[in-house]
């Protein structure tokens, strides 16, 4: 277990994976906040290292919403008084619900409300539910709290439902949902150096985690590392026009100029230009380039 300094005699309790920290799990955070403060004792998240798919079914683990530190950050935001990450391996994936409830909610959180999702399983198996939770309140000394789902577009918050938003390439869709930008963070790497012979170098990027990367095309972003921050034109996709065999991530930078490899950039979505296109020759392609530029310098000004 990560983060516990030592146990808890009390606490307010949100559990989940929180990948994204949309408007859901938003609200369920900051139920627990105000539970911790009515009673006077701390309010905790209690939370994962990674997805427990990538244990439980690793060929169908999502691609992330957020990089952890995203998580943290946003969670942190949010007033809660600690943050706890535990690593999802073997023995925590073999736990019973009941050791959860009395080594790690009891034991260890001091858990006197605990807050979940109304679609909330854990333990081993996914054997313990909002029935099991429900049936062992007085023994373990918590209340239970489930929130209902919270509604956006006449639809449920999820997670999933943002995944398949971007790799649509709603933007607004997703942003709704997330209450904030779709933002991607990755670590600039060598890239073959044809956008600096067209008269527009892109930092080429790697997901720092496996993210979820939005649908093929043009973007307008605004791009923040260290203490910088840039608007952008973010170009994903199969590059059509020069044969490219590969899916990249590229970010030509307006207003700034230098060197960025090693550096990592936060990108955050802020509006899709169109799609990917093949053009018939490469002044043709830096005609368009021109023109996405102009159009994000317009949208972002």
């Amino acid at each position: 277990m990560e983060n516990i300094p030592e146990p808890f005699a009390a606490a307010s309790v949100a559990i989940g994976t929180f990948d994204g920290v949309h408007r859901g799990h938003q609200a369920l955070i900051s139920a627990a906040v105000a539970d911790a403060r009515a009673h006077s004792r701390p309010s905790l998240v209690f939370t994962f290292d990674r997805h427990p798919s990538e244990l439980l079914t690793p060929e169908r683990a999502p691609g992330y919403l957020c990089t952890p530190e995203q998580r943290q950050r946003w969670i942190e935001a949010l007033g809660v008084d600690c943050l706890v990450i535990a690593r999802f391996d073997a023995a925590l994936r073999e736990m019973t619900p009941e050791a959860f409830l009395r080594d790690i909610l009891k034991e260890r959180l001091g858990a006197r409300a605990v807050l979940v999702g109304d679609g909330f399983r854990f333990g081993r198996n996914q054997e313990g539910d909002i029935a099991y939770l429900e049936a062992q309140q007085e023994r373990f000394g918590y209340t239970l709290h489930v929130l209902a789902p919270v509604m956006v577009g006449g639809e449920r918050a999820s997670s999933s439902r943002i995944r398949t938003l971007l790799r649509r390439g709603d933007l607004a869709g997703a942003e709704a949902i997330l209450g904030r930008p779709y933002a991607l963070t990755g670590v600039v790497v060598e890239g073959e150096k044809l956008g600096r012979r067209l008269g527009y170098p892109t930092a080429n990027l790697r997901p720092v985690v496996p993210m979820v990367v939005p649908a093929d095309g043009i973007y307008a972003v605004r791009v923040r590392w260290r203490e910088h921050r840039a608007k952008g034109a973010c170009s994903i996709g199969m590059r059509p026009t020069v044969g490219g065999t590969q899916r990249t991530i590229e970010v030509f930078l307006l207003d700034f100029s230098g060197d960025l490899y090693g550096e990592t950039l936060e990108i955050e979505f802020a509006a899709r230009l169109r799609d990917e296109l093949r053009f018939q020759t490469l002044e043709a392609l830096v005609e368009q380039m021109g023109r996405d530029v102009a159009q994000v310098a317009e949208l972002l000004k």
